[in-house]
């Protein structure tokens, strides 16, 4: 029997304690490992929880994340070796899922990958028996079992933040076999699936391809959601295969969809006023920097919200995405969030601050003549870029200057003025 507080599957639909559950949100698939700043490495408490407030702020209840499952093969990675455990990377998992839960979010937790990245994927398991085709993984008996045991212990795994066995904690929605496991034979999802279940009745299965259902998993008992990825967003596919899959009894989902292509405001529509499609999720969020501007990324999917320094129609599309969340899940779509007050860290050469969520704009304002002002302003609501930190050009050179900054939100409304901070005298280099 299903624990309280865990998102359950009646029939082809998806339900809460009773209720329909249905839900928008993104893919932040480096919550547990990235691979965005200065090569590979875990990412900043600041980053994880950027994200996690900004999905929030644009109407998410679920997020989809790779690397707080599929983790294998590089040093810093879940198990960097067969059988060997990194309890490391394992407490950055432990802080993801605490603070999606401190948030009201779910995750879908992809437990392995169909491609060579960063994280490690089916390759990575046929390696290390010397294998070369990558589809061993389903079929060598060794792999399987190292793959079994690797499931036991994510489930099993004691939450050192919350004192929650993953496999209790309903913060998790589902666990997906793998992302994207395009090959996957019916017989070796069926097991897997077993073997889930046989080890955590609280949670649901999933398993997935690109493009189009993967049919012959239809008729796999244990099997509870089925994942389909469109690039370019097909209104039309999406109909289709959500209506094949309900037709099975099963749950539909669309893991992953090209929220930059055209036909996205039809595809996000029909989703909406569908009943079998149970939730959509875009590729895919990234997060402030941890000194100022954004993490870059640069796969043609990468949406910094609300990106307003872009195009106009990027943050058309982006407050679509917020738009289409909040709507998917059954809510009045609300007013953007008021930014709270960015806290500047240096003025030396240029002005550095954190961006703050739900900022399309800052202001920045400077004074010559202390912290009380009179102030002029050297920015006026420029909006958020990759240039940041930003140098103001009408510095004098030797003279002691004060700074604060504020944020907007996309609507124009304006968050709190920052701490004023005081900048040494500036001295250009040369």
């Amino acid at each position: 029997m299903r624990s309280k507080g865990f998102v359950a599957r009646a029939g082809s639909r998806l339900e809460l304690e009773g209720k329909p559950f249905r839900f928008a949100g993104p893919n932040v698939y480096w919550l547990g490992l990235d691979e965005n700043v200065d090569g590979i490495a875990w990412p900043t408490e600041f980053r994880v929880r950027d994200a996690l407030d900004t999905a929030l702020e644009m109407g998410a209840t679920v997020v989809r994340s790779h690397t707080l499952g599929a983790s294998q093969g590089h040093p810093l990675s879940i198990m960097p070796e067969p059988d060997r455990y990194n309890e490391e990377a394992l407490r950055r998992v432990d802080f993801a899922i605490r603070e999606a839960a401190a948030r009201g979010l779910r995750l879908i937790v992809p437990l392995v990958c169909n491609w060579s990245y960063y994280h490690g994927g089916r390759s990575t398991f046929a390696s290390w028996r010397g294998l070369e085709d990558p589809l061993s993984f389903y079929a060598d008996p060794e792999i399987k079992e190292t793959f079994k045991r690797y499931i036991a212990m994510l489930l099993t795994r004691m939450n050192t933040l919350t004192g929650r066995a993953y496999r209790d904690d309903p913060t998790i929605l589902a666990w997906e076999l793998g992302n994207e496991l395009n090959d996957a034979p019916a017989e070796w999802v069926r097991e897997m699936a077993v073997h889930i279940k046989d080890l955590d009745r609280n949670h649901l299965v999933a398993h997935g391809k690109q493009f189009e259902l993967d049919r012959d998993k239809l008729g796999i008992e244990e099997l509870d959601i089925l994942d389909v990825h469109y690039y370019p967003a097909d209104a039309d596919a999406l109909a289709r295969d959500a209506a094949d899959t309900a037709a099975a009894g099963k749950v539909y989902l669309c893991g992953e969809y090209g929220w930059t292509e055209d036909g996205l405001e039809a595809f996000l529509e029909r989703a909406e006023k569908d009943g079998n499609v149970a939730g959509t999720l875009f590729w895919s969020l990234f997060p402030h920097a941890d000194d100022a501007g954004y993490v870059p990324h640069y796969d043609g999917f990468s949406l910094h919200y609300p990106g307003t320094g872009v195009s106009p129609d990027y943050e058309r599309r982006c407050l679509a995405l917020r738009s289409h969340a909040y709507r998917m899940s059954g809510r009045d779509v609300p007013a953007c969030l008021v930014p709270e007050a960015p806290a500047i860290s240096s003025a030396a050469e240029r002005v550095a601050f954190r961006g703050v969520v739900g900022a399309a704009r800052y202001t920045v304002e400077k004074s010559t003549r202390g912290a009380a002002g009179p102030w002029t302003a050297v920015f006026d609501a420029r909006p958020a870029d990759h240039d940041m930190p930003w140098q103001d050009p009408t510095r004098a050179h030797g003279t002691r200057t004060w700074y604060r900054v504020r944020a907007l939100a996309p609507d124009g409304a304006a968050g709190a003025w920052s701490e004023p901070f005081e900048s040494e005298p500036f001295t250009p280099r040369g």
